[in-house]
């Protein structure tokens, strides 16, 4: 390879085009350079930014490949014009920049004679903007919106409407706000509005769902906090089964899940129970009424209605203490009031009581070595051993085979590895490169040695020097062919012999020393190997005489 490069270098044509080949080289080289160490043209991205967002932006365009720069002068962040808009989109994905403009500073902008509506709207969008800014300090947020529905003031009382908001959240990827941070929201919005209750504000993120809940809906709350009860149970349920098997099989060769049915309705049974036989004397009321009338003396028909004079009523006195007949009346009742013995009694069932519980157990088989062909192959477990797994993973969650409850042991092999895709070494991203490199190079050389030399090569003439004053011979050359005279029908290579130094290696008094007939052979093969054309023009004249003699 070297003495083709050579023999090529020492063309002619190659060397009367090299200054040109060169000059071509050193101007691209000097173009590329300068193309590659010009400034690129920089345009500002963002104008007015805080500091934390500067700081922010620039540090996202460096991580992302873009060089990034602030103008000496203003401070704004300055980017190459071919990254604009790259920029921009990569800063979006990552909501930035985070800042929101002032509401109120644009109330100063109002101008003199505004109408009231316009000042009303200016102001709910005023408000509106310092809601969002607030919103957005929650470092899960990423971008915030609020929308306010103030409807105007009514004289009359029935005829006034609440005011309601919306937000409009946009959450950083893989975060998501939990029931307090909705809530505080809620009430950030609800307490900034006069008259706003906490129900008449509705919260949503980027995907369309629902985060606020009615406050006076119940079951969501609790079918909520039910879903959370089941998670922790199952999650204690499923470490205390690993915490038990880990020691018998290893640490990472088991997987155990758990699923609980829990019956979360609450019921209240109040009962009421009386006693027959168990009676008290709760209280008891005993009266007597005693009277005596005197017996019915005097002449029917007289005066026996006229009250008594003191000494008739003396003698009756007398009459009477001396064995008198007499009336007497009585009368007696008797009240008892018994307290009968009963019991109230008030039975709450349990509102989260368990029905069934399913409880799945997958182990990893040890690999043993298989003495026959010395690979290894996964040892399947004895029904034994399962057996006491079975039994300890009952025992330690608390299965009632009369519940319904099921426990599933399982042994397999695990995959211990991931296998992963393999690509050839000829599909790799840098020998793709590299041939599309390679290619470029190998069409430029095409290009530039297959039309733009010849191009060169016609335009160009040659300028004086050493073998390029006689048609790219040198010195020697040209005085030989000066002394070569060149005869009516000599071809080309006639004419090269004739050019051939007339000095030899090999001389013909070595063809006369030479005894045998093997040794002349080989002194006229080196004699013909080094001066072809002169024997072939010594045959040529020769077959042309034998020719001319027998015409």
């Amino acid at each position: 390879m070297l003495a083709s490069l050579r023999n090529v270098t020492a063309q002619p044509g190659f060397q009367r085009a090299m200054p040109t080949i060169i000059a071509v080289l050193a101007v691209v080289l000097g173009l590329a350079a300068y193309l590659y160490m010009r400034e690129p043209a920089r345009t500002t991205l963002y104008a007015s930014l805080s500091e934390a967002d500067k700081a922010n932006v620039v540090d996202a365009l460096t991580n992302a490949g873009i060089a990034v720069t602030l103008d000496p002068a203003t401070g704004d962040v300055l980017v190459p014009v071919g990254d604009y808009h790259r920029s921009r989109m990569s800063l979006a994905a990552q909501g930035l920049p985070s800042s929101a403009p002032e509401g109120y500073a644009a109330l100063g902008d109002i101008p003199m004679g505004t109408s009231r509506s316009v000042e009303t709207v200016r102001l709910k969008q005023a408000q509106e903007i310092e809601l969002a800014r607030s919103i957005n300090e929650i470092s899960a947020v990423q971008a915030a919106r609020v929308h306010l529905a103030l409807p105007e003031r009514s004289a009359f009382v029935r005829h006034q409407e609440p005011p309601t908001a919306s937000v409009f959240l946009q959450l950083a990827s893989g975060r998501r706000l939990d029931e307090g941070q909705v809530e505080a929201i809620v009430n950030l919005v609800s307490t900034s509005v006069p008259g706003m209750a906490r129900e008449n504000v509705t919260v949503i993120d980027q995907t369309g769902r629902l985060l606020s809940k009615s406050l006076d809906d119940p079951a969501s709350i609790l079918s909520d906090t039910q879903l959370q009860h089941r998670m922790r149970l199952e999650g204690i349920y499923r470490s205390r089964i690993e915490s038990l098997v880990t020691p018998i099989v290893g640490p990472g060769n088991v997987n155990a899940q758990v699923n609980i049915e829990i019956d979360f309705t609450r019921s209240e049974i109040t009962e009421e129970r009386v006693d027959p036989e168990g009676t008290a004397l709760r209280s008891e009321q005993n009266t007597l009424d005693v009277a005596a009338n005197a017996e019915a003396r005097g002449v029917p028909g007289a005066t026996s209605n006229t009250a008594p004079t003191e000494a008739e009523l003396a003698n009756d006195l007398a009459s009477t203490a001396g064995g008198g007949a007499a009336t007497e009346n009585r009368s007696s009742s008797e009240l008892r009031n018994y307290e009968v013995s009963r019991r109230v009694s008030t039975t709450m069932a349990p509102s989260n009581r368990i029905i069934k519980i399913d409880a799945a157990l997958l182990l990893r088989t040890q690999m043993v070595i298989d003495p026959e062909t010395g690979l290894e192959r996964p040892q399947d477990m004895t029904p034994e051993a399962i057996a006491d797994i079975e039994r300890l993973v009952s025992s330690a969650i608390g299965l009632n085979p009369a519940r319904g409850d099921t426990l599933t042991v399982t042994a397999k092999p695990f995959v211990s590895t991931l296998e992963g895709v393999s690509v050839a070494w000829f599909q790799t991203d840098w020998i793709e490169e590299l041939a599309k490199q390679i290619v470029t190079v190998l069409l430029l050389g095409v290009i530039t040695l297959g039309v733009i030399r010849p191009l060169l090569n016609r335009v160009l003439v040659p300028s004086g020097g050493s073998g390029m004053g006689h048609g790219g011979l040198t010195e020697e050359e040209a005085e030989a062919l000066e002394s070569v005279e060149v005869a009516d029908g000599e071809t080309l290579e006639d004419i090269k012999a004739k050019l051939k130094p007339k000095k030899s290696n090999i001389s013909l008094e070595m063809l006369d020393t030479a005894n045998t007939y093997d040794d002349k052979v080989a002194v006229i093969r080196m004699i013909v190997s080094d001066e072809a054309g002169r024997v072939s023009n010594v045959f040529k004249q020769m077959m042309k005489k034998e020719l001319d003699q027998k015409a």
